[in-house]
C-alpha cells in the first residue's frame, strides 16, 4: 500500500475523531440553536473565506434541499456567493463588504450567522460578524484555531474548532461539521 494514502487517511481518521471527541457539545448547541431559529421562522446566513467558500455553499444547499430524506426546504443561504456581485465590489476595492453587502441585502429579521475561517484575510468575516452583532443576531464560528483567530471574542457564543490549519485536512473536518451538523438539525426537525 501507499505510505502516502495510508498516512493522509491516518491523519484524517485522527482529526475527524478529535472533532467529534472535543466538539459534541458545541455542535449540540449549535444544532438545536439553528433548529430553535428554523422553528421560530428564521434563516441560516453561512459566510466563509478562503478556501472553506465551497464548503459553506455545499451546507447551504443541503440545508436548502436534503441529505438523505425528503423533507420541507431548510432556510439557509450562503453569502458572497453572486459572482457578479463579488466582481463589481471588488473592481471597486471594496472587498472586505461584500458580504455585509449581500448580508444587507437580505434585511431579514431572524437569523443564525454561521462563519467559517479559514486563516486567510478575516476582514469580510469580521465586518459581517459586527453588522450582525449589531443588528442583535447570533454569530456562531467554524474555525482553523480559536487561539489563533481574530474572530474569536466573548460576542461568540458558539466556537467549533477544526483543529488543523492544514487545508486539505481542513477541508474534510469542515465538510463533515457541515454533514453532521445538517443531520443533528434534521434529526431535531423531523426526527422524534
Amino acid at each position: 500500500m501507499n505510505q502516502q494514502i495510508l498516512t493522509v487517511c491516518n491523519q484524517a481518521v485522527v482529526l475527524l475523531e478529535r472533532f467529534c471527541h472535543d466538539q459534541n457539545a458545541q455542535l449540540e448547541r449549535l444544532a438545536k440553536r439553528i433548529a430553535a431559529e428554523f422553528t421560530e421562522g428564521g434563516q441560516l446566513l453561512i459566510a466563509a473565506n478562503g478556501c472553506l467558500q465551497s464548503v459553506a455553499q455545499l451546507m447551504a444547499s443541503q440545508f436548502a434541499y436534503r441529505l438523505s430524506f425528503e423533507r420541507p426546504a431548510l432556510p439557509a443561504i450562503c453569502l458572497g456567493n453572486d459572482p457578479l456581485l463579488v466582481g463589481r465590489m471588488n473592481a471597486d476595492g471594496r472587498e472586505a463588504q461584500i458580504l455585509t453587502r449581500h448580508y444587507r441585502a437580505l434585511s431579514s429579521e431572524r437569523h443564525i450567522v454561521l462563519l467559517l475561517n479559514d486563516g486567510s484575510d478575516p476582514a469580510p468575516l469580521a465586518a459581517l460578524r459586527d453588522d450582525a452583532l449589531d443588528n442583535g443576531q447570533q454569530v456562531a464560528l467554524i474555525t482553523f484555531d480559536p487561539a489563533k483567530d481574530p474572530l474569536v471574542g466573548s460576542d461568540i457564543e458558539l466556537c467549533l474548532d477544526l483543529g488543523t490549519a492544514s487545508v486539505p485536512r481542513m477541508l474534510e473536518v469542515a465538510q463533515f461539521a457541515g454533514h453532521l451538523l445538517c443531520e443533528l438539525v434534521e434529526c431535531e426537525l423531523f426526527r422524534s
